[in-house]
């Protein structure tokens, strides 16, 4: 499926290689007209379930740091991922991944030793020339650059992650959200991280886009009576101890396997949000991480993952209690307090993590509605995630045919639809074209429309038609 994916998305303009004139460069891709258009809706599918219906705020920050920053944050010592490279050739491998692919099982929490042992028990060599395979090592994963010029040049770096630029406003959000907890933040943008050995397309990038959510809350309020609404979503869960079973949220939270209510609503709504997508929820599953994964100031990490045909399992989201950890380092090394006084009560917020990913979320939704019948391949995308919600036709190019069809356009565009006007080709040509790229439905004009002011408009998916007044469009194809 993976080529067939690619094939359609490189041709048709959703997302294809950057810098393909000169070779490309592992770990880069763009968004063509086509995918540009999914991904925005994508993100603004999160800004409709964070800011608008959880009444979060919304930021956004730059995306180069000053030093001080990631060493607060503990990037500039501990963003490492274990790298190996071959003594004969020289190609580079993230230790883990090359060992999970040989296995075919995660090996999520193991150290240098442990994967070394396992490298040397397994005799895993280098993939491309069998040579054998370097010892591991840490390699940090952050851009270094710097910031000005001559004597006033700063080290800083891109950073690898939104969230710390989050935190380091947090004193001034705490003032314009008027001192009030839990304070909700959603920043979307674009992180960097100089990755060992970029692949699988768009599931792992070395420029890519975030959507992360940092909730800071009272350490002794975790919960929220908003859990109801989504306590009897059933859900897989994979739990930390690599127990899988079958159960609903509100069951989890009674057991203790979910240790909050908060992040079991929060696991619920995105589970929603990835359902409204576009994405197949049959596919989805909530993994605990290990104690031996989890971050050691985190006191519960779940990912939300997707089943890809293609890739195994990739993480789209992860939720975290990450207690006062952020806040209180860059509070002891700026000397800035981030304590805050509710009734008399002083205290460091804790923090609850929301971190979405953005591309891989775009992809396991082209994966989830990707089809394939006797008209070829096309994308079966929601109305809410199709990067156009019509596409317009006039069924020949005389007798003023292409002047209503023109009309019609223009006034779905004032409605400010998103359509797509096309006159090329026969009508089949055309269809199969807006099929392609998911456009869920066509509006044909013809001879009578002149008549009597109907159109003929097509459903994608059933491939129905029925004709429609001009007035009832925008109606009906939103």
């Amino acid at each position: 499926m993976q080529d067939k994916i690619l094939d359609i998305s490189k041709r048709r303009g959703i997302i294809y290689p950057s810098f393909e004139i000169y070779g490309g460069l592992a770990g880069f891709y763009d968004y063509g007209p086509v995918g540009k258009r999914i991904k925005e809706n994508v993100e603004n599918l999160i800004r409709e379930f964070y800011v608008i219906d959880e009444g979060f705020m919304e930021v956004e920050c730059p995306t180069l740091s000053p030093e001080e920053v990631w060493v607060a944050s503990g990037h500039i010592e501990n963003f490492a991922d274990l790298m190996t490279e071959c003594k004969k050739c020289g190609a580079p491998y993230r230790a883990d991944h090359l060992v999970e692919a040989h296995l075919k099982k995660a090996v999520d929490g193991l150290g240098i030793k442990e994967l070394e042992a396992l490298i040397e028990k397994e005799k895993i060599s280098c993939p491309k020339c069998k040579g054998e395979l370097d010892k591991i090592y840490n390699y940090n994963l952050m851009f270094q650059t710097s910031v000005g010029p001559g004597k006033e040049k700063k080290t800083s770096y891109l950073r690898p992650e939104t969230a710390q630029t989050t935190y380091l406003a947090f004193r001034r959000l705490w003032e314009i959200g008027r001192k009030k907890l839990p304070l909700g933040v959603l920043q979307i943008g674009r992180s960097f991280r100089n990755e060992i050995s970029p692949r699988q397309g768009v599931i792992r990038l070395r420029e890519f886009n975030q959507a992360e959510i940092q909730i800071f809350v009272d350490p002794d309020e975790k919960d929220t009576e908003e859990f109801k609404n989504v306590s009897k979503i059933k859900v897989r869960i994979l739990d930390k101890n690599d127990k899988e079973s079958d159960t609903s949220l509100g069951d989890a939270v009674k057991k203790g396997v979910i240790k909050s209510r908060l992040i079991a609503y929060h696991l619920g709504r995105a589970l929603q949000l990835f359902e409204a997508m576009g994405i197949d929820p049959k596919r989805l599953k909530l993994r605990q991480h290990r104690d031996e994964e989890r971050a050691f100031y985190s006191t519960d990490t779940w990912d939300v993952e997707f089943q890809s045909g293609d890739f195994g399992r990739v993480e789209l989201v992860g939720i975290s209690d990450r207690t006062d950890y952020d806040l209180k380092a860059h509070q002891d090394l700026s000397g800035q307090s981030m304590e805050v006084n509710i009734d008399g009560k002083k205290f460091i917020p804790h923090v609850i993590e929301i971190a979405y990913g953005v591309d891989r979320p775009v992809y396991c939704v082209i994966e989830s509605c990707y089809a394939e019948d006797d008209r070829g391949t096309y994308f079966k995308f929601p109305k809410r995630t199709a990067p156009y919600q019509a596409a317009v036709f006039p069924l020949v190019n005389k007798d003023k045919i292409p002047e209503k069809a023109r009309e019609i356009f223009n006034s779905l565009k004032q409605a400010r639809i998103f359509a797509l006007y096309d006159k090329g080709g026969s009508i089949g040509r055309r269809y199969a074209r807006a099929d392609e790229i998911g456009i869920p439905s066509c509006i044909t004009i013809d001879y009578d429309t002149l008549e009597d002011g109907t159109v003929t408009v097509r459903d994608r998916d059933s491939k129905k038609q029925e004709r429609v007044k001009i007035e009832e469009l925008s109606k009906r194809i939103l």
